[in-house]
């Protein structure tokens, strides 16, 4: 079964190469990368030179930005199961083995989600996640964790949505997620960790957390994100997602009955403030 990961990257030099060795590194062989660039002017397209050989797609070339270049890597891809990963991110060792496994031994499986370690850039541990499992009553009432990158989905499934929405550029990965569930795809929870998220003052989505809030950009970046906030919730109304003040006690209540919830408190306790290197050999 062949996994293609599609890289779409934009001036993040200083965290490339580390995200794409992380891919190239796999213990997988039927791995397919592609690597599709916004035009940087950073250096990230010297970094990546020595790399070319091993990627199935290396361009560099102006795009509307993130959605479109996983739009376009997507339409490349020749594999049977699709992923991607942000250039400031690293997929963990045995990610896409564990991703493998799953769909080999779940004939009727279409997607599965992974689990995620936020770093700092300097590869220093903040937190760990890991998520629920699936389940109806949570979806119903508008829970999904959905960790971005650390998802798998079929290729069937992928176009029977219409695949990812260009117009997007914050909220696209929540918003395909929904539209597989709302399709009647369920995920199966992968049970490792296959996911660093780099927070960052430069990251698209964590730049928030290191800028003042009224900083103009910083304003235009949170309307953006308001309005895609309220198209997600227009297809969660389509489909009869209830929501509403008194949902919020049952939805504290079904995620601290997660054991993936319990776990999450029970690492980030143990591995907070310390390396992401001392987490991998750890686990090896």
């Amino acid at each position: 079964m062949k996994i293609s990961v599609v890289i779409p990257s934009y001036n993040q030099a200083p965290f490339v190469k580390d995200a794409l060795v992380s891919v190239l590194e796999q213990d997988y062989a039927e791995k397919e990368v592609l690597f599709l660039d916004g035009g940087s002017t950073d250096g990230t397209m010297e970094i990546i030179e020595p790399y070319r050989s091993q990627l199935a797609v290396c361009i560099s070339e102006k795009d509307t930005g993130q959605s479109d270049a996983l739009a376009k890597g997507f339409a490349r891809a020749t594999g049977q199961v699709l992923t991607w990963l942000n250039t400031d991110d690293v997929l963990l060792p045995g990610a896409l083995a564990d991703a493998a496994r799953v769909f080999n031994n779940n004939p009727t499986a279409e997607w599965a989600f992974g689990n995620v370690i936020w770093i700092d850039a300097a590869d220093t541990i903040l937190r760990c996640r890991k998520g629920e499992v699936w389940g109806e009553a949570a979806v119903s009432l508008g829970m999904m964790t959905a960790c971005g990158p650390s998802a798998f989905f079929s290729r069937n499934l992928y176009e029977r949505v219409g695949g990812i929405n260009r117009q997007l550029h914050y909220m696209m990965d929540t918003e395909l997620w929904w539209r597989f569930a709302f399709c009647g795809s369920k995920y199966v929870r992968l049970p490792r960790y296959t996911w660093a998220l780099r927070l960052h003052e430069s990251a698209k989505t964590s730049s928030h957390m290191f800028s003042d809030r009224n900083d103009p950009n910083q304003l235009r970046i949170e309307a953006a994100k308001a309005e895609e906030s309220e198209h997600i919730a227009g297809l969660k109304n389509a489909n009869e997602v209830r929501s509403g003040p008194f949902m919020t006690p049952f939805r504290i209540a079904l995620k601290a009955a997660s054991p993936g919830y319990i776990w999450s408190h029970l690492d980030s306790w143990r591995w907070r403030g310390r390396s992401l290197r001392m987490f991998l050999e750890q686990i090896r």
